[in-house]
């Protein structure tokens, strides 16, 4: 199938490849198939794209969908339509356009999405912002500074603070979960300020202000946690 490799100052048209390799400033104008995409430099993909390995390590902006089994960002990431990916995973800095389904999701950088979020398990180690859904069976989160989502459900779901870094943070940025509504079975909460929480086993830790906790079948929370209301449904 040979190779699509941009190095210098260029552009080129899409195709079916099996490497294609941007170590340049370079701009494919139309759809790619490839088993390897990697950016290293300034990179712009105005078609879909379909990869078996997608990696971004300079700077990249996605104009169309992007179909990956394994998509990678660890510079900074522009995506204007839907990723659907495996398994993804960002370390830098992405922007999701549109809506983004996985198996295995992992987001240790900066990351907003317009759309919903959907994977078998996320886990969230960095900022997020998301304007949409997040729906996992497990959703593990260490909030670094302050991440907004707007919903979020399935199975289990785990929100604690972060050890590591935070402790010397916290004088100066506020860190922490704020999210109109959670439902799920297992709910353990930290730092979370929320509209409504509902769950079967629901447990509010520390720093978490929530207006309405509904729970099935047990209910517990920190002395330092502020619930205005709960019930058992």
């Amino acid at each position: 199938m040979g190779n699509l490799v941009i190095n210098g100052v260029a552009s080129s048209n899409g195709g079916t490849f099996d490497d294609v390799i941007v170590s340049g400033k370079g701009t494919v104008n139309s759809e790619i198939k490839c088993k390897n995409l990697e950016s290293n430099g300034i990179a712009v993909f105005k078609g879909n794209i379909v990869s078996q390995n997608a990696t971004v390590n300079g700077t990249a902006t996605f104009h169309g969908s992007l179909s990956s089994k394994s998509m990678e960002v660890s510079g900074s990431a522009k995506f204007l339509d839907d990723v659907l990916a495996e398994n993804l995973h960002v370390s830098g800095n992405a922007k999701f356009g549109g809506k983004v389904k996985g198996t295995e999701i992992l987001l240790e950088g900066n990351v907003s999405v317009a759309g919903d979020c959907e994977a078998e398990e996320i886990n969230i180690h960095g900022t997020v912002k998301m304007e949409g859904e997040l729906n996992a069976e497990k959703i593990e989160m260490n909030p670094l500074w302050r991440c907004f989502i707007r919903e979020m459900g399935e199975q289990q779901i785990t929100v604690k603070k972060v050890n590591s870094i935070s402790s010397w943070l916290k004088p100066f940025t506020p860190t922490g979960l704020t999210v109109d509504s959670i439902e799920g079975d297992d709910i353990v909460l930290e730092m979370t300020t929320a509209k409504v929480v509902r769950g079967a086993r629901v447990k509010i830790g520390p720093k978490c202000e929530i207006d309405l906790v509904e729970y099935k079948d047990t209910f517990e929370k920190d002395s330092s946690a502020v619930v205005k209301e709960y019930r058992k449904i």
